[in-house]
C-alpha cells in the first residue's frame, strides 16, 4: 500500500516501519481512506456515505435505516413492519389482522 494515489478524506501519507500508508481520519477505513464507517450499521440495504450517515433505500428511515415508513398511519394497534405494511405485534383490535397499505 502506498499513497501513489492520495489519501481521501482528510487522510494523512504517513511512512510507518518502512512502509508509506493512510493515516486515516476518524470515521474512515480503508487503503485511502475511502470508506466511511457507520458503527450502527445500516440495515435493509442502506449505504454507509460518511461516518455515522446512512442512505436509507425508499421506504426506510433512521440513522441505521431500520424504521420502515408507512404513508398511512397504522391503526388498530398495528405497527409499521415494513415498507407501507402494517402488522399486529400482540394485540390488534379490528377483523383484519394484517394489512397491506396501498401507495
Amino acid at each position: 500500500v502506498s499513497c501513489e494515489r492520495g489519501c481521501q478524506n482528510g487522510g494523512e501519507c504517513i511512512s510507518f516501519n518502512g512502509a508509506v500508508k493512510c493515516l486515516c481520519a476518524s470515521g474512515w477505513t480503508g487503503s485511502r481512506c475511502q470508506e466511511a464507517i457507520c458503527p450502527q450499521g445500516c440495515r435493509n440495504n442502506g449505504a454507509c456515505v460518511a461516518p455515522g450517515i446512512c442512505s436509507c433505500p425508499a421506504g426506510w428511515v433512521s440513522g441505521a435505516c431500520h424504521l420502515a415508513v408507512c404513508k398511512l398511519p397504522c391503526a388498530h394497534g398495528r405497527k409499521c413492519m415494513a415498507p407501507n405494511l402494517c402488522r399486529c405485534r400482540l394485540l390488534c383490535s379490528g377483523l383484519e389482522h394484517t394489512k397491506k397499505r396501498k401507495e
